[in-house]
Formats: C-alpha cells, sequence, structure tokens
C-alpha cells in the first residue's frame, strides 16, 4: 500500500480558484492522483480556508470543507505534540527562509509518517528542506 502524499496549501488554492496560475497543473495532477490518499495537515487547512474566506468569501469556504469531507482521497492530520516540536526546531533551523507553521507541519507530518511525497507550488523551500527520513522530498505536481 502507499503511503499518503502530504498535501501544502498552495495546491488546495489551485484547486478552489479558476484564476490561480497553478489551477491547471494541480488539476491535472490530482487526476492523475486520484488512487492516492492525500493527507492534509489541519495547520495547512486552516490557512487554506483563511485564503478561501478572504478572497472567496465564507460560502465558499464552507463548500470546500464540505467538498473534502465527502472526498473519500482527502485526510485530514492533526499532529502531535511530537510534531509541534519538530515544527519549532524546523522554523529556528531555516528561520532565515523564513519557514512559516503550514510548511514545517508538511515536513514534521511526513516525518512522522515516513513519506516522502509532497504536493506544494512552493518547490523553492521544499526542495532545499533536508527532512530526517529521507533524502529529499519527491515533489508533486512536476513541472511540464
Amino acid at each position: 500500500m502507499a503511503r499518503p502524499i502530504v498535501v501544502d496549501t498552495g495546491p488546495l488554492i489551485a484547486m478552489v480558484n479558476a484564476k490561480d496560475d497553478h489551477h491547471h497543473q494541480v488539476a491535472k495532477w490530482l487526476a492523475s492522483a486520484s488512487t492516492r490518499d492525500l493527507l492534509i495537515p489541519s495547520l495547512v487547512l486552516t490557512e487554506v480556508c483563511q485564503y478561501i474566506e478572504k478572497h472567496l468569501g465564507g460560502q465558499a469556504e464552507a463548500a470546500f470543507i464540505e467538498e473534502l469531507m465527502r472526498s473519500p482521497q482527502f485526510k485530514i492530520y492533526h499532529p502531535m505534540d511530537d510534531d509541534f516540536r519538530r515544527m519549532a526546531v524546523l522554523m529556528r533551523q531555516y528561520a532565515d527562509w523564513p519557514l512559516g507553521i503550514a510548511d514545517a507541519a508538511v515536513v514534521a507530518t511526513t516525518e512522522r509518517l515516513k513519506t516522502s511525497e509532497v504536493a506544494t507550488v512552493d518547490r523553492r523551500h521544499f526542495e532545499h528542506l533536508r527532512p530526517v527520513h529521507v533524502a529529499f522530498f519527491t515533489i508533486y505536481p512536476e513541472y511540464e
């Protein structure tokens, strides 16, 4: 059984916003990954919901949550105390970028679940981050 792909903020925003520069690329990737479990750290979900509410409104935010909960593909990951400790270490380690809590949550989640696959449109961070369990991340969607 394949390990889940941990999803960052960008693909989720691109998924709901047809005007996003990455919308078509993410939609194509989602179709190709339809048999994979996609895991969203709850801190990423919070960041996505804040964006949707601000730019698309509360109804769109509620519709997004309802759609996620209907989908058998998407799962929400709730960090444990040790995950938060790891996030703090990562945020200090990469403070000059800066690495925010949502990106740190993606890394901590991959480490806890021992998966190396990440869905993000923020390649600059994830190509340079060094998780403790693998040499590098496999990043989706791939550039065309």
